[in-house]
């Protein structure tokens, strides 16, 4: 039976509910209203935006450090308006960890851009969701639990998105609760999903808007929110790590960020491209609390909640084209995020900014095709953003090979102007760079948890609030269940995806017919670790491996502060 649906037509549909998609909404409609005060423009305008999380904010999650210069550009007042913000940053600290011991970088030898007196820690949830009540106050139409599932497309021209059905059993078909999904039709449609974002890929795949361009490379970030039982030093303290305990050969490091009301925020980040198939950063964080220098900022603390999400790393050479006919992207969504400062929420926002005065004026000339959106891409070009990106074009590439030889490049490129203007080849996609278990570093042994401060996986993921229907469909698919047994085993002496992901969805057991991946996928925090990293390409698949992650049309994390 043919499912009937309602059509909503929009003027602008944003996808997504993080800090892009709210800053354009609020900037498209306080811009629409100075025209409309000056007599020009177009007399109405209906704006929507649609969010997957049941509340804005409780999917959202960064480090986070803010440097508030689009949030000043957007929103002049904020302070006054009651923005979220935790503790101004006066204190900055770099460090390089040994097993046990530690070395200070000296703050001349921390480049202006890394360094963060001024900006400020907040929780990235309660900043959207403060964003949002300006959003819905300024007229906009916000549907939060509303997932966009499909693109809708007239030829190679994007119309909208639909909707997720609603009120499913396991195997798709309508209970007696089924809500059908809707059909939202618009003119512009700008993509805002954050990082490896479904529609997104879809619609970067389908038009080839990464054509000529670097795949992009993604980290993981995981991050707990830490009540502290001794006082915190009350300079709004922000550290970073390099070194232990990552391996030689991955990129990435701690974080230890002071927040108000005696609480810290406490991080790991590693790079995707990681070659030891077992290799679990979850692990690394409780591994990095012990250490020397961290535990005593710790002791005695209790994890409040816990989340992750991978990073896009790739920088400029790794964006793709930003618009199509009818589209345009922006954020986490394009690879916006400036790597060697350790920020994206600044430039997430201005991109969703610039994204809401491309779509502007094309309502006013008439014009939403991909030539009259092509304005986007030189409007981020020209903007601080990417200035900024241009500058540190490089940065990811040049620890490819390690730390220190990274280090060693990134000083003759910064000598030298940034280094190449051209894209550097060859750059490998993440999930291309697992190796055999037998060539991996020894693995020391996990320390014991203690269901307090240092916490297993499932415990942590408890934490994070997660939930999706148990008698509803799995969002995650095994597109060939053997391959991970006849493929993926025999290639990598391990299984990849028990250890990559943050969640513990995937799960090796055995049963009458041998071993087998099983999908727990109700402890799924949407972080996109798995559709990146699965090592198996599956033959006739679209930009997809043997890992199909498709977002809910329910369920997911509700984080708490983070």
């Amino acid at each position: 039976m043919e499912i009937q649906r309602e059509t909503l037509p929009v003027d602008v549909l944003f996808v997504g509910g993080g800090p892009a998609a709210l800053a354009g909404a609020l900037h498209l409609v306080n811009r629409w209203k100075a025209l409309r005060a000056q007599g020009q423009g177009p007399e109405e305008l209906q704006v929507a935006l649609i969010d997957k999380s049941a509340a804005l904010g409780s999917h959202g999650i960064s480090g986070a450090v803010l440097n508030p210069v689009a949030l000043a550009e957007l929103v002049p007042d904020y302070r006054e308006k009651g923005a979220p913000l935790e503790l101004e940053i006066r204190e900055d600290a770099v460090r390089l960890l040994t097993r046990s011991g530690h070395f200070r970088v000296p703050g001349f030898l921390v480049p202006k851009v890394q360094q963060n007196h001024g900006h400020w820690t907040v929780s990235l949830g309660k900043l959207v969701a403060w964003l949002g009540k300006l959003v819905e106050e300024s007229g906009v139409f916000v549907f939060t639990g509303t997932t966009g599932v499909e693109v809708l497309w007239d030829g190679d021209r994007v119309r909208g998105v639909r909707t997720g059905d609603k009120g499913l059993d396991r195997a798709g078909a309508p209970k007696a609760n089924f809500e059908p999904g809707v059909l939202i039709e618009a003119k512009v449609t700008v993509f805002a999903e954050g990082p490896y974002g479904t529609l997104t890929e879809d619609v970067i795949h389908r038009l080839g808007l990464r054509e000529d361009r670097n795949p992009q490379v993604y980290a993981l970030g995981v991050k707990e929110l830490i009540q502290a039982r001794t006082p915190t030093p009350g300079t709004g303290l922000v550290m970073h790590t390099l070194g232990w305990p990552l391996p030689g050969d991955v990129f990435g490091g701690g974080f230890l960020y002071e927040m108000a009301g005696n609480r810290w925020a406490a991080g790991f980040v590693a790079g995707l491209g990681w070659k030891d198939p077992g290799f679990d950063v979850q692990e690394r964080l409780q591994r990095w609390k012990r250490h020397p220098l961290i535990r005593p900022f710790l002791d005695g603390g209790e994890v409040l909640s816990y989340g992750a999400k991978c990073i896009p790393e790739g920088g400029w050479f790794s964006l793709p084209r930003l618009h199509a006919d009818g589209a345009l992207i922006a954020g986490d969504a394009a690879g916006f995020v400036h790597v060697r400062s350790l920020k994206g929420i600044h430039y997430a926002m201005k991109t969703g900014m610039l994204a809401a005065e491309t779509a502007l004026d094309a309502l006013v000339r008439g014009d939403a095709g991909r030539a009259a959106l092509s304005g986007f891409d030189a409007r981020v070009r020209d903007s601080w953003v990417g200035k900024e990106l241009w500058d540190d074009r490089n940065f990811r590439q040049c620890f490819d090979r390690g730390l220190f030889p990274g280090l060693a490049r990134l000083g003759f490129y910064l000598a030298t102007g940034g280094g190449p203007r051209g894209r550097v080849l060859p750059v490998e996609a993440d999930h291309r760079r697992f190796e055999h278990a037998s060539r991996a570093p020894r693995r020391e042994p996990a320390e014991r948890p203690d269901g307090v401060l240092f916490l297993d996986k499932l415990t942590d993921v408890h934490r994070s609030g997660t939930m999706h229907r148990e008698d509803g469909p799995s969002h995650i698919r095994i597109v060939d269940p053997k391959a991970c047994v006849e493929v993926c085993y025999p290639k990598h002496g391990d299984w990849p995806c028990t250890h990559f992901c943050p969640a513990q969805v995937y799960e090796k057991v055995e049963d009458a017919g041998g071993p087998r991946i099983q999908v727990n996928y109700a402890n799924c925090v949407h972080c996109k670790t798995c559709v990146i990293l699965d090592p198996i390409e599956v033959d006739g698949s679209d930009h997809i491996q043997n890992i199909d992650w498709r977002a809910p049309a329910e369920g997911g994390p509700k984080y708490a502060d983070l």
